[in-house]
């Protein structure tokens, strides 16, 4: 399964790891498509196919470069405590699959990293205050260039006269 932000700075998954370090990106050709993933998330050799049978746990990973800790496979059913990373599969998948449950718990560890959706909406609005500045700036030149006056432009920006020329005479 993965999930992706609404602003497309992250976008995270649930990953099988295998023992030699490489992680699966996706399935198909009879079983987990796996590859060698750097500590930013950086892709390196070692693409190829493996049974996902033979994985040794989940973690849930991030293009940021944030990675889950690992829910390492058990062989019968896991122990219930809350510091406990440990999954029973008593039906593994050929394709590497989290056990039924896991990639809920995946996702939440992945939304527990991401920054407050406050931050989000602090960078929206500042987005959309600097295309409003921008507006702004090129209404008051076209007025200027439409010969108003400085009077009429602080009076229709809802500012003082100096702060109108302050702001926009020198442009």
């Amino acid at each position: 399964m993965s999930y992706q932000t609404d602003d497309g700075l992250h976008e995270g998954w649930d990953a099988a790891e295998f023992p030699d370090g490489r992680f699966s990106v996706g399935s198909g050709s009879g079983g987990a498509m796996v590859q060698f993933i750097g500590p930013a998330l950086d892709v390196d050799d070692g693409r190829g196919v493996l049974d996902g049978r033979t994985a040794i746990g989940w973690r849930g990973l991030c293009t940021c470069g944030w990675r889950g800790p690992l829910w390492r496979k058990v062989t019968g059913p896991a122990r219930r405590t809350p510091s406990t990373h440990e999954a029973y599969d008593k039906d593994p998948s050929l394709y590497g699959d989290p056990p039924g449950g896991l990639e809920d718990a995946i996702h939440r560890e992945w939304l527990g990293h991401l920054p407050p959706r406050s931050l989000a909406d602090v960078r929206e609005a500042a987005e959309d205050a600097r295309k409003a500045r921008t507006r702004l700036d090129e209404a008051v030149q076209r007025a200027r260039s439409d010969n108003c006056s400085w009077t009429a432009i602080s009076d229709a920006a809802g500012i003082t006269c100096r702060a109108a020329e302050e702001q926009w005479g020198k442009q």
